[in-house]
């Protein structure tokens, strides 16, 4: 029997947000139509992953729809899954969510700003701290200026001439209304969300078929 794919996002009130999650999924079922999806959510929202897991009929691979290891990464999905599920690496960094970035910035008008800053969740695990500097790094090879890694409530970069903001959420949100109103009360030209990109929903199809592979 061939794995379901279990996608585990991290839940938002808001509905834009909710919505882009469901977009992306579909986008990930209309990419491999004969393969089992489903979601679930960590916070929030609900099916919670654990109901998802008590009913699955047959073997899972989760799938963290989350851009750096924080909290839920390291501990919370991990212990729920234990030994009922394998779970897959979580999305970020990866060279296909720079390349989303960096065509997003040339749509909001900021690719030739002279600074940008990559804005992501706040956490209190370092590991995300590295996993969104890694991320601004690649993007600042991909651009070939540099990247300020931040995360939401962090003070923009000032003074230094045109800001850019690259935003590294995957949907919108609190987080994502934060960082709106911060960027426009510096006058920065600002992406959306990653959201329901065909390159976020193939990222998810590999990150599910290095999970298979790994027997």
């Amino acid at each position: 029997m061939t794995a379901q794919l279990l996608a585990a996002a991290h839940g938002t009130r808001s509905v834009a947000g909710a919505a882009t999650v469901r977009a992306l999924i579909s986008q990930v079922r209309a990419l491999r139509p004969g393969l089992a999806v489903d979601l679930c959510y960590l916070d929030v929202q609900h099916p919670r992953l654990g109901a998802r897991l008590d009913a699955a009929p047959g073997p899972v691979v989760v799938v963290p729809l989350l851009l750096s290891a924080g909290y839920h990464v390291v501990d919370d999905i991990p212990s729920t899954a234990s030994s009922r599920a394998r779970v897959a690496r979580h999305l970020g960094p990866d060279p296909a969510i720079t390349q989303v970035l960096v065509s997003r910035l040339a749509s909001a008008g900021g690719d030739d700003a002279d600074v940008v800053a990559l804005v992501g969740s706040p956490s209190t695990r370092s590991s995300a701290g590295r996993d969104l500097a890694a991320a601004a790094a690649s993007l600042a090879d991909a651009i070939g200026r540099p990247v300020h890694p931040l995360t939401v409530g962090d003070p923009l970069p000032a003074g230094l001439g045109r800001l850019a903001v690259a935003t590294y959420l995957l949907g919108e949100g609190f987080f994502f209304d934060t960082l709106r109103d911060a960027a426009a009360a510096a006058g920065a030209a600002l992406t959306e969300p990653l959201g329901a990109d065909p390159a976020i929903a193939a990222l998810i199809l590999r990150r599910y078929d290095e999970a298979v592979a790994l027997n």
